[in-house]
């Protein structure tokens, strides 16, 4: 026997042994894997990242509910009536056969309307029901199907295109897809399924498309009885239509199907091809806002675009709420009393008045508080507002503040008596009437109206020689280079104010009216200028205007939105989200004393002894009145009136503009009442009106520019 100690010597002769073949068997393990690894890579590697991409995800989208609108005392004006549709998501690769076997089982639960069913679709219906083969053989020769055609000619187009050709009437009739009439037989029944069908053909792969909205109660449990027999492809989801609770406003805008021009804009944004979106007005301008985030399904999808088990459902969330700076009983009312003033007018022969617009904001802060516009068409009134925003109009002396504004930045604002003007070739230029005013300074002459002031003060600035007679002036004018500086440095006073230039409304249509080509006009038509009658401007600029003057010389951005409120749901209003900002687009350059001039003139037209709305004299208005005279059209005249009140402390701007009178002062009339319906305030309980519609608003015009000669 080994000693002991042999046997602990021998023990550790063999345990190197041991490690190393460990070691050795783990390297070749390591060998092995090594070379796995790389067969995998270098010779399936591609096999296996196929493999790897074949599943992907795919999202589709339901709209939730879009967000309300209120106006500025929290009434609900713009609102949503829930509905429910019938939805379907396609899976790629389904064909005309499958939507028509879904048709098939969908038709008994459900009432389609059969009004959008075309004859192609009525055709292609046959073709599908009577069998591809069955259809070619029928309506197509041997020859025909036997036919060579060229390598650039699709031998399937020519060949479908010739059996949709040669489908009759009596054809249609057999299949139960003629006509409209229903009389509940099996085989009428095809219409409503080709109804079906049709909405089903024109699904999108992997998007929720709507196959019928508005389901009825009945409708919804039968459907919910059979979702379990339709795939899983259908289901019924809420979506909603706008309602007006208190009238359909213009600048509330409209809701559409994504025109076909801005669909790639949409698409890039995430929107889905059925999605609707704002298509005018307030609902396009605040889109982003109203919409909300979509309801999604995520699809896990095969490479060949088949669904992988049950998409992840997001529930979305609804569109923010907007607070307009619009007081809705106030444009109530302003409709009203336009229409009384109208119909005054036309009773007592002031003229063929058949239109009156009104626009009333805020002028420190620029909320817009009333858009109104009313036309007396066909025995009725109709609504016109589009037309404050999108309408111009020859407005007449309302411009006579701006241009003494002017004649101040030019260094002449003088006293100068109101005598006539002649110039060699023209009629004279003369105060309306004809009415003789003395000698006037910058205030009296907008007291007064004064046309011989504005067309002398700034004829003189553009070099025009000027000779005073003591009873008339003789006026020789140029055409030369200070002319047009004038001429240019006036427009830009003008567009300063508001006239003539984009206002900056948040609203997407808006006008900019008639601008004069001062390089093809004679000299003479700088004294036109003057007093209103060579460009025109649209309602909204007007009260810019009137703005600018009331606030002390800032041209504010007007707006429609005032805040963004989280949605409840209900109808109250949730917490705030932000607040439009008052926006000051840039201040006149005059000093505050050259606008405090003006002010005290616009002061004296309503209380002053010789005023031209001197009947106001008991209110706190002051403002400006125009008369412009019509060339064209019919009437003689467009009353025009900016203002603002009160007067020491301004809380409210309005331009109003009548167009098509031979007399009176409507636009005074209506001045006065439109400021008494504002300073009786809001209304705490005002009766519903007629529930409004998803109409088109119709689309207005610029104006047109008019000749005229003669101004108050």
């Amino acid at each position: 026997m080994d000693s002991i100690e042999e046997q602990k010597r021998k023990r550790k002769r063999f345990l190197p042994a041991r490690i190393n073949l460990l070691f050795l068997f783990v390297f070749l393990l390591f060998t092995v894997l090594i070379i796995r690894l790389g067969f995998i890579q270098i010779v399936h590697g591609e096999h296996f990242r196929s493999q790897s991409e074949m599943t992907t995800n795919i999202e589709a989208s339901v709209q939730t509910e879009r967000g309300k609108m209120f106006d500025r005392n929290g009434r609900l004006i713009v609102s949503n009536i829930p509905s429910f549709a019938l939805t379907y998501i396609r899976i790629q690769g389904t064909g005309q056969e499958e939507h028509m076997k879904y048709a098939e089982k969908i038709a008994p639960m459900i009432e389609m309307p059969l009004n959008k069913i075309t004859e192609r679709d009525r055709e292609d219906f046959w073709i599908v029901e009577t069998g591809m083969l069955e259809a070619y053989e029928q309506k197509l020769t041997q020859e025909e199907r036997d036919k060579e055609y060229g390598e650039d000619e699709d031998k399937d187009k020519i060949l479908y295109k010739l059996v949709l050709d040669r489908i009759t009437e009596e054809d249609l009739k057999d299949a139960g897809v003629y006509g409209e009439e229903m009389d509940g037989t099996d085989k009428t029944r095809n219409l409503e399924i080709l109804a079906i069908k049709r909405e089903l053909d024109k699904a999108t792969n992997l998007e929720v498309s709507f196959i019928k909205k508005d389901l009825t109660e009945k409708e919804m449990a039968v459907i919910g009885e059979h979702l379990g027999e339709l795939e899983g492809r259908f289901g019924i989801s809420s979506t909603a239509e706008r309602s007006y609770p208190a009238g359909k406003e213009f600048f509330f805008g409209n809701i559409k199907d994504i025109p076909s021009e801005e669909l790639d804009h949409y698409l890039l944004r995430r929107y889905a091809r059925n999605d609707r979106v704002g298509t005018s007005y307030l609902e396009k301008q605040y889109e982003g806002i109203l919409s909300g985030k979509d309801k999604t399904y995520t699809f896990t999808t095969t490479k060949a675009g088949q669904p992988i088990g049950a998409p992840v459902v997001s529930p979305g969330s609804r569109g923010h709420d907007l607070v307009l700076s619009i007081d809705m009983n106030l444009q109530q009312k302003v409709g009203k009393i336009l229409e009384e003033k109208i119909t005054l007018a036309r009773s007592r022969g002031d003229g063929p008045v058949d239109s009156a617009y009104v626009v009333m904001m805020d002028p420190n802060s620029g909320e817009v508080l009333a858009m109104v516009g009313r036309e007396y068409k066909g025995g009725k009134f109709t609504d016109d507002s589009f037309a404050t925003l999108q309408k111009a109009f020859e407005m007449g002396s309302t411009v006579k503040g701006a241009t003494v504004l002017a004649m101040h930045q030019m260094g002449n604002a003088p006293v100068l008596k109101d005598n006539p003007v002649r110039m060699k070739g023209r009629k004279p230029f003369d105060s309306y009437g004809g009415n003789r005013i003395g000698r006037v300074n910058d205030k009296q002459a907008l007291e007064q109206s004064s046309n011989v002031y504005m067309g002398v003060g700034i004829g003189r600035i553009a070099g025009f020689n000027i000779v005073d007679h003591g009873t008339y002036y003789t006026a020789y004018v140029n055409r030369k280079q200070k002319y047009k500086d004038t001429f240019y440095k006036l427009r830009d006073v003008y567009a300063s104010v508001g006239m003539g230039v984009k206002t900056g409304i948040d609203l997407p249509e808006e006008a900019l009216g008639y601008e004069g080509n001062i390089e093809d006009t004679e000299a003479g038509n700088l004294f036109n200028y003057t007093i209103g009658q060579f460009d025109t401007y649209t309602p909204i600029q007007m009260a810019q205007y009137a703005s600018t003057i009331a606030n002390g010389g800032y041209r504010v951005q007007p707006h429609l939105l005032k805040e963004v409120r989280q949605s409840t749901g209900k109808e109250d209003l949730g917490p705030l989200v932000s607040k439009y900002e008052t926006r000051v687009i840039n201040r006149i350059d005059n000093s505050e004393e050259e606008i405090n001039r003006v002010k005290e003139g616009f002061y004296l037209v309503t209380h002053g002894t010789r005023g031209t709305a001197r009947e106001l004299k008991n209110t706190m208005i002051a403002g400006k009145t125009g008369t412009a005279q019509r060339i064209v059209g019919p009437g003689a005249y467009n009353l025009t009136f900016i203002g603002y009140a009160p007067y020491d402390n301004p809380e409210i701007a309005f331009s109003v503009v009548v167009p098509s009178l031979n007399g009176g002062h409507v636009n005074v009339e209506i001045v006065d009442e439109i400021v008494k319906a504002y300073n009786e305030g809001p209304i705490p309980e005002v009766p519903e009106g007629e529930e409004g519609t998803e109409e088109e608003t119709s689309e207005g015009e610029e104006g047109t520019t008019e000749e005229t000669t003669e101004e108050q």
